[in-house]
């Protein structure tokens, strides 16, 4: 059968999106310099896409990530998962010398239908470290501290490596006479801090901040109850030991739900709404493969690359 067409009921819709390493290899070990990157990399999209994204939430373990968000359409959504997805391939695997693809497959994306299915979502994606045995409390969780963020206030900071201009420098360097070269352009000297601002979830959207910090607490209570850490865990610091390279010897594979709603009502009219959506869709293609100018492609999905606008366009 096909892969599920990219597919979004209406603007802002919150989503699950989840990506996992290859080969359930820990190639997202937490680290000062991963935890940095990896925040950069969110920050970047933020900075270039941010007027289309709400982002809500993230957690995972040292071989997958979870990150719950809203975008404005579904070609905004493609826009910022490609920029986050191959630029976290690129900085983690050149921290952790790993070649190719950081990703085992395509994102697994999926649409969440109510407010009490996404608190749910929220429960779940705090409760990753202690559910699989890695840390005692959630808050222990070496790296990016996601939590810290929503119960604190802290900051998320990252750095930004703007790589085609360190290859600039490098080509500008290496054009001089030797004699004038002096210091060869570092990683370094294209360094940029990036920032991360998460955004309350919708039905949190008018709490104040002390009641929004409140909510959140309470959902990592519901997490660290409902997935409590087993009788022995790695702790913080064997977490910082594991091997990137390294992986499990069994990997939980299943097949991904559909969508996540709360009632079974819910999840038919969803699915009435995309079998109507593909039939639309594929009938569009056919009409563009024969050549028929001003195919009516759905909006709820993504159109072909030669026929959809440039960013911002």
């Amino acid at each position: 059968m096909g892969r599920q067409l990219r597919y979004m009921a209406h603007g802002f819709q919150p989503v699950e999106l989840t990506w996992t390493c290859a080969q359930a290899r820990y190639l997202m070990r937490p680290g000062r310099e991963a935890n940095r990157r990896i925040v950069g990399v969110i920050g970047q999209a933020m900075r270039l896409h941010g007027d289309d994204v709400l982002l809500y939430f993230a957690g995972g373990t040292c071989n997958h990530i979870h990150i719950v968000a809203a975008f404005r359409d579904a070609e905004a959504k493609a826009r910022w998962v490609c920029h986050v997805r191959t630029n976290l391939s690129k900085e983690l695997g050149a921290l952790y010398d790993w070649r190719g693809c950081h990703w085992e497959r395509r994102s697994s994306d999926i649409a969440i239908l109510d407010e009490a299915t996404l608190f749910e979502r929220l429960v779940y994606l705090a409760g990753q470290a202690t559910k699989a045995g890695l840390v005692r409390r959630a808050a222990d969780w070496p790296g990016v501290p996601w939590i810290q963020a929503v119960t604190e206030g802290r900051p998320l900071v990252g750095v930004w490596y703007d790589r085609t201009r360190l290859h600039r420098l490098r080509m500008a360097w290496a054009a001089r006479p030797k004699s004038k070269r002096g210091r060869r352009p570092a990683l370094a000297d294209v360094a940029e801090t990036r920032v991360v601002e998460l955004t309350p979830p919708p039905m949190w959207a008018e709490s104040s901040e002390g009641e929004l910090r409140a909510r959140w607490r309470e959902v990592i209570e519901v997490a660290e109850a409902r997935y409590p850490a087993p009788g022995r865990v790695l702790g913080p610091a064997g977490v910082l030991r594991v091997r990137p390279h390294d992986r499990p010897q069994r990997s939980k594979r299943g097949p991904a739900p559909a969508v996540h709603a709360s009632s079974r009502a819910q999840r038919l009219a969803w699915r009435e709404a995309y079998r109507a959506f593909v039939e639309t869709y594929q009938a569009a293609m056919k009409a563009l493969r024969a050549g028929i100018e001003g195919c009516g492609f759905p909006p709820e999905g993504c159109r072909p690359v030669r026929m959809a606008p440039a960013p911002g366009g």
